[in-house]
């Protein structure tokens, strides 16, 4: 069964810019890009477990700040070591500003 969670409202989050969302203890990775809004799961594989709200976003990619691999925002599949698994996409919808993941 699907929850909508309510995030936050559009405006809070930047173009080019990625937030933590934590709901019930799980962390949740919120990216606004050009092509709209988009939720990974909330660390990265490496052994740091890095949090992604704190990787560097290029375009509709992402980079952890702690191991350096790349994943699309979009798919969640690896783009420089093809061997690491996908990253967790959760749908995000967004209603009269606010913005929703589907969890």
């Amino acid at each position: 069964e699907i929850e909508q969670v309510h995030v936050g409202q559009q405006e809070d989050i930047e173009i080019g810019s990625v937030e933590n969302f934590e709901h019930e203890e799980i962390d949740y990775a919120i990216f606004r890009i050009e092509s709209g809004f988009f939720a990974t799961q909330g660390h990265c594989f490496c052994e740091d477990q890095a949090f992604l709200s704190e990787s560097n976003v290029d375009g509709e990619e992402l980079e952890c700040s702690s191991c350096g691999n790349i994943f699309s925002i979009v798919s969640g599949d690896p783009v420089s070591d093809l061997e690491l698994p996908s990253l967790r996409i959760y749908d995000i919808s967004e209603e009269d500003g606010e913005i929703y993941i589907n969890i």
